[in-house]
């Protein structure tokens, strides 16, 4: 049974395949776009979170710093005497223990800073102290006390040296910071590679999808359509996969095997007898035109040619109707065909006239004698048409071609010329053109 689609169930669908392709590609780019957005967009944050805790956490100690450089500046300058407004004085400390409680209250990424500023504050505090210059007690100070004066700088400069570790501290937690921001990016750029290999890998893959699921099936349609505009209804498409084109290659087999039945009817009709299914004229004429080519090997191995008519066939009309002349001719057409070998062509050139080609032996004798006695010793069974029983003889006309005959139709002239001579000799019989005329006499 020939493949067809009502027959064969489709196993794939293109339609089906190449959307659901289409569909995760769109989704592998719709991904890798809204992977690309929020990593960047979480970096950007990352970023801009560790320079807001950098601003609040160094800009809140590097603004503490530089107010008790100025009141230590004024520190020095009340221990040596100079005229300060010491009420100023002691607001500033106020101020001062303001903006220490901020910079301990900022946001901050090391546990252990509230401490650490707790710690210098109270260093800080100790040192105004122990130099008399802690709140209420500048105001009681009186004359030069220069000799406090190395103490109270030292006592300074340990506080803006834990100010200063305060500050590094805050830098470090930037840096881890921007670390943790740097992995990050990394990790971002690893899975936009990796999204680029698949998406390579997904390109070369549906190219490969797209060479052997549509450009081999479209170009071996291809091909099969010109081998049916050259002639060649052989040619079938293999079906590789049960899919859409799938069901065009096996509608293509199947029209090109109906077109293949059809040319071979229409040769046969045209190159046979409808009647009794032997070569009709133009296949007599074509194949002794073969013959007559310059490279044919039938050139060198000479054909004869017999002309058969029936004796008094119209007589046989008559008496049992055409269609009893059609049966008739048939059965005779059988004990030609059964009468000759297997390379001889038996023709109906119509009516009750047949030819039969014969081809010569291989040792270059003629064989249309022998096949001649053949065809009427196959005539000694009477032909049996419904309920009667009937005999019939033939003429035949034998025509040898040899090396000075010019072509088909003086061929046919001389076999059609020797048939009538057998008519007018008497029929039943068989006359050679060119020979000295023989008679056989039918069995």
């Amino acid at each position: 049974m020939k493949d067809t689609p009502s027959t064969t169930p489709r196993s794939f669908s293109l339609q089906r395949e190449w959307s659901g392709a289409f569909t995760l590609m769109l989704l592998a780019l719709f991904i890798g776009a809204a992977v690309t957005v929020v990593g960047v967009r979480f970096v950007v944050n990352e970023m801009e979170a560790a320079t807001a805790r950098l601003q609040a956490e160094y800009g809140s100690v590097a603004e503490l710093t530089a107010a008790l450089e100025t009141h230590e500046q004024l520190g020095h300058q009340l221990l040596a005497a100079a005229p300060v407004n010491r009420e100023a004085f002691v607001l500033e400390q106020k101020e001062i223990e303001e903006l220490f409680r901020a910079a301990a209250a900022a946001e901050a990424a090391d546990e252990g800073r509230p401490d650490a500023l707790s710690a210098a504050q109270q260093d800080w505090q100790a040192g105004l102290e122990n130099g008399g210059l802690w709140s209420s007690n500048v105001l009681e100070l009186t004359g030069n006390s220069a000799a406090n004066a190395p103490a109270f700088a030292a006592a300074s400069s340990s506080v803006r040296t834990q100010l200063a570790a305060i500050q590094q501290s805050s830098l470090q937690a930037l840096n881890r910071g921007l670390v943790d921001t740097r992995e990050l990016e990394g990790l971002l750029v690893v899975g936009r590679i990796g999204l680029f290999v698949v998406a390579i890998g997904a390109t070369l893959y549906f190219r490969r999808r797209v060479v052997k699921d549509l450009m081999w099936p479209v170009n071996s349609l291809r091909r099969g359509v010109l081998k049916l505009q050259s002639g060649d209804y052989s040619h079938r498409l293999d079906v590789a996969r049960r899919d859409e084109l799938g069901e065009v290659a096996v509608a293509f087999n199947g029209m090109a095997a109906s077109l293949q039945d059809s040319h071979k009817a229409l040769t046969h009709r045209a190159t046979h007898d409808d009647l009794t299914g032997l070569a009709n004229r133009a296949a007599l004429a074509e194949r002794l035109l073969a013959s007559f080519e310059p490279d044919s090997d039938r050139r060198t191995r000479h054909e004869g040619l017999l002309f058969i008519d029936i004796d008094d066939f119209k007589d046989v009309n008559d008496s049992l109707g055409h269609e009893g002349g059609d049966a008739l001719l048939a059965q005779l057409a059988e004990r030609l065909r059964a009468s000759v070998r297997s390379h001889d062509l038996v023709a109906r050139l119509g009516g009750d006239e047949f030819a039969v080609v014969v081809l010569d032996n291989d040792d270059g004798t003629p064989a249309t004698g022998p096949v001649a006695e053949r065809i009427y010793e196959a005539l000694s069974e009477p032909f049996v048409i419904g309920d009667r029983s009937l005999r019939v003889s033939l003429s035949m006309g034998v025509a040898q071609r040899t090396a000075d005959t010019a072509d088909v139709t003086e061929l046919l002239r001389q076999a059609d010329s020797a048939m009538y001579r057998a008519k007018l000799g008497g029929k039943a019989r068989y006359e050679v053109h060119g020979g000295e005329s023989p008679v056989v006499e039918p069995v």
